[in-house]
């Protein structure tokens, strides 16, 4: 797509109080989509904080755009465990490049994935193993300080920062497990994401969000009586890639239900009632 012919100018024109000269640089910078990294970097523009801020801004309605405009009625392959990994990896990929700033640039997340995989290939031959060296090792960990931020759902940052909530890092190291040829699934565990795999003591869960811990499905359900009948289903039955899905959209629209962006929070309620029942 052809891009504003001066750039810079157009810039220098973010914080200009006229209102119709605003008009007119959210109408140059839709052409953007959201993203104006690759052109700062051609054009060796090195923002200010106070700048990067205010041009993300200004791009954000080209995200928003974006994101309604190519999100695809989940199809129904991605109502089982062992679903589309690809249009589940391609709608994540679609909400990361809505969650970015549109400044920074930074690989695409099915790259930094590929990056990830090949890194992990040789110390990884198991679903187990892969699970300590990507969290027992610290490579990533909990994002306790900012739970409810919504990057926790961007898994191009998350993968940067090597933090996210439960439900970011269990979907890391299922992707990162489907690049290997390992099996790991997502479990819908009220309150709290985990994954679970195959091992030698049997069917076992994997709590991402604390170091990579195993625990026997077993042993917990033989511990823990008490639990409720939806978190015992939850052990015993792999969740769909649709409701990893509908999970990150959920956790979107509590966090900017949080932090009163309440347009973005309507777009992913949208997003929602787009899969069928």
């Amino acid at each position: 797509m052809e891009r504003s012919a001066d750039f810079g100018s157009l810039l220098k024109l973010l914080d200009d109080e006229n209102e119709v000269v605003q008009q007119g640089v959210q109408r140059a910078l839709m052409d953007f989509e959201g993203d104006a990294s690759h052109d700062l970097t051609a054009l060796g523009i090195h923002l200010k904080s106070k700048e990067a801020r205010l041009l993300s801004k200004s791009l954000h309605a080209g995200r928003q755009k974006i994101l309604k405009e190519h999100w695809a009625m989940p199809a129904s392959n991605l109502r089982y465990p062992d679903g589309d990994y690809e249009s589940l990896e391609s709608l994540l990929r679609l909400i990361s490049d809505f969650l970015h700033d549109g400044v920074t640039l930074r690989p695409s997340l099915s790259d930094e994935l590929d990056i990830l995989a090949q890194e992990a290939d040789p110390a990884a031959s198991t679903s187990l193993e892969l699970a300590g060296w990507l969290f027992g090792s610290k490579r990533f960990a909990a994002n306790k300080v900012a739970p409810f931020d919504p990057r926790n759902s961007d898994l191009a940052w998350c993968l940067e920062e090597g933090q996210s909530n439960p439900l970011g890092l269990s979907l890391i190291y299922i992707l990162v497990a489907q690049r290997l040829g390992l099996t790991v699934y997502g479990v819908n565990y009220p309150g709290h994401f985990l994954s679970l795999i195959d091992s030698r003591e049997g069917p076992t869960l994997i709590d991402a969000f604390h170091r990579g811990r195993p625990i026997l499905v077993s042993k917990l359900l033989a511990d823990h009586p008490e639990i409720s009948g939806e978190a015992t289903k939850a052990v015993r039955q792999p969740c769909s890639l649709a409701a990893m899905l509908l999970r990150v959209l959920a956790n979107m629209n509590l966090a900017f239900n949080k932090a009163d962006r309440f347009d973005d929070a309507a777009i992913t309620q949208d997003l929602m009632k787009t899969f069928r029942p």
